[in-house]
């Protein structure tokens, strides 16, 4: 296992050297391993320090290396004694336990070994104008970590918060757990222990919304540890002191709760604005299609109504039929009161549409008509009264004229009578 990890820093180390796509491939490598191998990932990095703090590396990988830079050294357990928080763990400065150490013993702590004060400053000034990059938040929390391990707990409180509303998108559960959980301890050492106890228990139900079973435990402990200590009391800091520390820290606390009120009122908000948004052009939508569909209705009736008019100047462009032998048969069979056969069907048609040639295909271009109605079509065409119509098709009077009136209602959408037809009939 150490040799491939040997031979995975000779590659990232090629690939930092080469260029700035392979600097920052490297990096996402070493982040994927940072978990598992934390401390040999922090040394990889140290030994990356030259090359990227130079003027060639690209601004994004060096933002990315500083936040893996703080987050190797925080898991490897590191990020104190990088920091020098021994010199603070030890003496007055322990003891004192206000929000704010004395401020030239963090000005000599930000002259460390590896600049992690700086680097993670950079990185969240980076991530800040670069917010679509996902890594905000995580830079927000490790530069509260940063603080908190330099014992300023004002601050650290503040990225944590900034961690949770500025960039909430990118907040998982496994991270929103650590936050609450660092939160608990800016409260524990503060001695607000009701606080505290209600960050743990966030810390809590975010392990449980991940499925961290080994989180869940160590927040449950923590929970009651709290809970213990709360029962003590500590004595060691003045009641005045605890006093003015607490003011301060719940001043901070309401205004979290605040900002994280806001915040959420703001989501809900854009919630609603996009539903508003997406039901608006729902109707929109709608609203298009049925004026679209009431134009075409509209083109249509308008057509129709024009052809409906032409109707009424049939008498223009009336035209006869007359062929002697065809009247010679219809005489004979209105003589006999018989109906036509099929073959003098035939013969009628064939002689009709030799005189009309596009009779029969403009007819059915507007309806299928059965063959009783087109056979009433070619004697309207021909000029045969309903009373010989009848003879002829073996049906009654009346019959023609409802069927006559049955075809100028399919075709005219309801409107017109039996005449209405005979006079379109006669324009064909």
């Amino acid at each position: 296992m150490r040799r491939l990890f040997a031979g995975f820093i000779v590659i990232v180390t090629l690939m930092v050297g080469c260029e700035r796509t392979g600097q920052l491939d490297a990096l996402y490598e070493l982040n994927g391993l940072v978990d598992a191998n934390p401390d040999s990932v922090l040394g990889v990095l140290k030994e990356m320090k030259p090359v990227m703090t130079g003027d060639d590396v690209s601004e994004e990988s060096k933002a990315f290396y500083g936040l893996l830079l703080v987050k190797a050294a925080d898991k490897a357990h590191q990020l104190g004694k990088i920091l020098g928080k021994d010199s603070l763990a030890t003496g007055k400065g322990k003891e004192k336990d206000s929000l704010r150490v004395d401020s030239l013993k963090v000005d000599s702590l930000r002259k460390d070994l590896f600049g992690i004060d700086s680097l993670i400053n950079n990185t969240v000034a980076y991530y800040e104008q670069h917010a679509e990059s996902g890594h905000l938040a995580e830079a927000y929390y490790f530069a509260g970590r940063t603080n908190a391990e330099l014992w300023n707990s004002e601050k650290a409180l503040l990225y944590y918060h900034k961690a949770l509303v500025k960039d909430s998108l990118h907040v998982s559960n496994a991270l929103r757990s650590r936050i609450y959980a660092q939160m608990g301890v800016m409260y524990l050492r503060n001695g607000l222990f009701a606080d505290a106890t209600q960050m743990g228990e966030l810390a809590y139900f975010y392990c449980q919304q991940d499925s961290d079973t080994l989180g869940m435990r160590i927040c449950r402990e923590t929970i009651e540890d709290i809970r213990g200590m709360a029962a003590k009391k500590d004595s060691t800091v003045s009641t005045n002191q605890k006093q003015l520390v607490a003011m301060k820290v719940l001043r901070m606390n309401e205004q979290l709760k605040t900002d994280l009120l806001t915040n959420r009122n703001a989501e809900l908000q854009a919630e609603n604005q996009k539903r508003k948004t997406v039901m608006w052009l729902i109707v929109a939508g709608v609203l298009v299609l049925l004026g679209v569909a009431v134009w075409m209705v509209r083109r249509q009736m308008r057509e129709k109504r024009k052809l409906y008019e032409e109707m009424g100047t049939v008498n223009a462009t009336k035209r006869e039929f007359y062929d002697a032998q065809i009247d010679e048969m219809l005489k004979r069979h209105e003589a006999n009161n018989s109906p036509l056969r099929p073959k003098e069907w035939q013969e009628i048609e064939e002689r009709l549409l030799a005189e009309f040639p596009g009779f029969r295909d403009k007819l059915f271009a507007s309806y299928q008509f059965s063959e009783q109605e087109y056979r009433i079509c070619i004697l309207i065409k021909m000029g045969i009264s309903p009373s010989l119509m009848s003879t002829l098709l073996a049906t009654s009077k009346s019959n023609v004229t409802q069927t006559r009136q049955r075809m100028q209602h399919k075709v005219f959408d309801g409107r017109g009578s039996a005449k209405d037809w005979d006079r379109y009939i006669l324009s064909l």
